[in-house]
């Protein structure tokens, strides 16, 4: 899919420009908005060209000339194959005919979300800790329950929005295990950015008491996590928060 790959690549390009935005400062405005694109909607193409085409400009003017010794700096050197690549998709795009042009979109386009049909299987999110695979062999092994991660099959072709919408559709209860893994701008540790958001996406889908946190010591609260139901545990001793998970599976009835 060229929809797909364009898509990858600039958000890729855009992680590597914000680790020096003084040197690509006359395109990073570009770079950004290319990164952020609605890459489901066929009348972003024109916003599309045109922030390639600048940034396509910019890298231009650094590479080197037939004859010339010229050694270019490492910022455009370690992108350049990039940004060609972006700038080649872009055009192959503006060679399309209006129904492959649709389609190019519509390949990514999020399938249409169903109801929870509550079928007793359990979500896990969690980070780059590996401290939730010691929570799954205990829902496993221990509770024989079900259980759903991002880690069960290969998923690399797969759109993130197709993969959670379906773990939504598949999950009744949900279980995000937060560690404290990056850094903030005042010294601090958060948990990552994708477990809050799967989070919100569970309670959202399931409600406040289907959704579960095991938050580690030492995270920066984030908004509202006063009201979520979440089970405290310290350093990588996870196994502190099985018992009062088992309290509240035998609560939600998914075991005796």
């Amino acid at each position: 899919m060229i929809i797909k790959e364009l898509q990858l690549l600039s958000e890729a390009l855009w992680e590597s420009v914000k680790s020096d935005l003084k040197f690509f400062a006359p395109i990073k405005v570009f770079v950004k908005k290319l990164s952020e694109v609605d890459y489901t909607d066929s009348e972003s193409l024109q916003d599309i060209k045109m922030y390639s085409d600048k940034i396509e400009e910019f890298f231009k003017k650094y590479r080197p000339k037939p004859g010339v010794f010229y050694i270019p700096p490492p910022q455009t050197s370690k992108n350049d194959t990039t940004v060609k690549n972006i700038h080649t998709l872009t055009q192959q795009l503006l060679s399309l005919s209006e129904i492959e042009l649709q389609k190019e979109f519509d390949s990514i386009k999020p399938l249409p979300q169903k109801k929870s049909s509550g079928s007793g299987q359990i979500f896990i999110g969690h980070g780059r800790s590996k401290l939730w695979a010691r929570l799954q062999i205990f829902l496993k092994d221990d509770l024989n329950l079900k259980t759903l991660t991002f880690e069960d099959e290969s998923r690399t072709s797969e759109s993130i929005i197709n993969v959670l919408g379906e773990f939504l559709n598949k999950s009744s209860l949900a279980i995000l295990v937060m560690t404290a893994e990056d850094d903030t701008a005042d010294g601090k540790l958060r948990a990552r950015q994708n477990v809050i958001h799967e989070a919100g996406l569970f309670q959202g889908r399931l409600g406040f008491d289907k959704v579960i946190i095991l938050k580690q010591d030492g995270i920066e609260e984030f908004s509202n996590i006063a009201g979520l139901q979440y089970i405290p545990f310290s350093g990588d001793n996870i196994e502190q928060c099985f018992y009062e998970l088992q309290r509240k599976f035998k609560k939600l009835g998914l075991i005796k």
